[in-house]
């Protein structure tokens, strides 16, 4: 973007207990450049709106209690509520609307431009409230250029449907649309299908030369977020509740290796670390009444984390934070009683297939062995972890795939891991795999599309994946 005066928008719909913050590093980066930006959050302000228009005066009481202080188990019910009557709106009034994303169904993988021409042209639930949104926001700013962010494939319509309106009723006004839908989606294909809509498709990260970025939470109202609780597995609800502030401690993996992972991109393959100083800074400034932080790593170094919780001690900072890691040794049990005291509460991290083999084959760099002396440091000091996992990685077989099971089984039991997710293999075109298929007994099968361009299908001895 050629930055003058912008307005940076976050379309929807996204999880509504706290901002994305995609457009808090890009203002807090460009005000650090003297330039004048300013951001809305329209995916809050539109599902409450939805939600209101259906629910009436019960529901506005249900979402201010979803927005307090309240333990998550307390707002078991309420959440359960407040979903039922999401579903009902899909299923009684639009079956685009999901709680957290829109049209995500139609979305994960658009081979033609046209299916989502057609889902952006047909209005739903959210064009009444979003076209009101931007209206005031646009009075509000008056921006010269509007910048979209485009995270996930439930966003996807809602950013088309907001280039759509202001095209049609504001054309002075320049834009454009990034995030991590375009730089994966839409690095090979789809420019000129964009185009149609928006002036400019920002390719990588603006930011990403710097190491760190303090991001700027101006202009969101906290008031409006609010929590869906669905269990009471206090890890699961990390990401479903809570205000937290979101922070980058480095750019890119410092590890950058996995077969499986889009390493190809510099949001992955190139690593920056941050200041400890500057991190800690931006946690006091932005802690404000609730000083809890997820950092968004692809995964947090460990010497950068001990930078910080030893920053964080020697300020005597009360703070809550988690974030995603590499189940790898520099994890001892010093560094991890070193965090657990400087506030870490949990952390994220891939087991994959759990199998030493198909570990050293992804080139994941972890051993069970090793992983699990990890996880006993995790334990020993009291910080919850979340494992995710994978099956039908090439060349794994069905044995392998029942001992993994096996295996997260037991850590489950020892209390090593408080919860898992187990997905499907995925074969990216921007992964070494894909680079390389035959290394792995892969055959390609690359989809006419026209548009989006990410995961692809491949035939294993002569089978399809799907």
């Amino acid at each position: 973007m050629k930055i003058t005066r912008a307005l940076f928008v976050t379309p929807p719909l996204l999880q509504p207990n706290t901002p994305y913050p995609a457009t808090m590093h890009l203002k807090g980066f460009y005000d650090a450049l003297g330039k004048t930006t300013f951001q809305v959050d329209l995916s809050i302000k539109v599902v409450r709106d939805i939600l209101l228009e259906y629910g009436g005066d019960e529901v506005e009481e249900l979402l201010e209690f979803l927005g307090g202080n309240a333990p998550a188990e307390a707002k078991l019910e309420a959440s359960a509520y407040v979903e039922n009557l999401a579903r009902e709106i899909r299923e009684e009034v639009d079956s685009d609307f999901g709680f957290a994303r829109y049209a995500e169904h139609l979305c994960a993988a658009v081979h033609r431009f046209s299916t989502l021409e057609r889902a952006v042209k047909r209005r739903g639930v959210m064009d009444a409230p979003l076209e009101r949104h931007l209206d005031a926001a646009i009075a509000k700013y008056r921006p010269q250029e509007i910048g979209v962010t485009c995270p996930f494939p439930g966003t996807l319509v809602g950013a088309f449907k907001i280039a759509r309106y202001v095209r049609a009723k504001y054309p002075s006004i320049r834009l454009a649309l990034g995030g991590g839908y375009v730089n994966t989606e839409l690095r090979t294909t789809g420019r000129d299908k964009v185009l149609k809509y928006f002036d400019e498709l920002e390719l990588d990260d603006p930011t990403a030369a710097a190491a760190f970025v303090e991001p700027s939470y101006e202009g969101i109202d906290w008031s409006e977020y609010f929590d869906i609780v669905e269990t009471d597995n206090p890890v699961i609800n990390l990401w479903n509740s809570g205000k937290w502030r979101k922070l980058l401690m480095a750019r890119g993996c410092y590890w950058h290796r996995c077969a499986f992972c889009d390493v190809q991109l510099p949001y992955i393959g190139k690593c920056l670390l941050g200041d400890p100083v500057k991190i800690v800074d931006a946690m006091e400034k932005l802690g404000g009444g609730f000083p809890g932080f997820h950092f968004v790593d692809e995964a947090m170094p460990p010497r950068l984390i001990r930078g910080v919780a030893e920053e964080i001690l020697r300020r005597g900072f009360a703070c809550e934070w988690w974030g995603n890691v590499r189940f790898d040794a520099a994890f001892d049990d010093e560094l991890v009683a070193l965090m657990a005291k400087a506030g870490c509460i949990a952390v994220t991290g891939g087991l994959e297939c759990a199998n030493d083999r198909l570990l050293a084959l992804m080139q994941k760099g972890i051993t069970l062995a090793g992983a699990r002396k990890v996880l006993e440091n995790f334990k020993r000091h009291g910080i919850f972890v979340h494992a995710y996992l994978m099956y039908d990685f090439p060349t794994e077989t069905a044995a392998e795939e029942r001992a993994a099971r096996k295996y997260v089984k037991g850590l489950e039991r020892d209390g090593l891991i408080q919860s898992s997710f187990w997905h499907r293999f995925a074969l990216t075109v921007h992964s070494p795999i894909c680079r390389e298929p035959e290394k792995f007994g892969l055959e390609v099968v690359r989809p006419r599309t026209n548009f989006a361009l990410n995961e692809v299908d491949y035939r294993v001895a002569g089978k399809r994946s799907n």
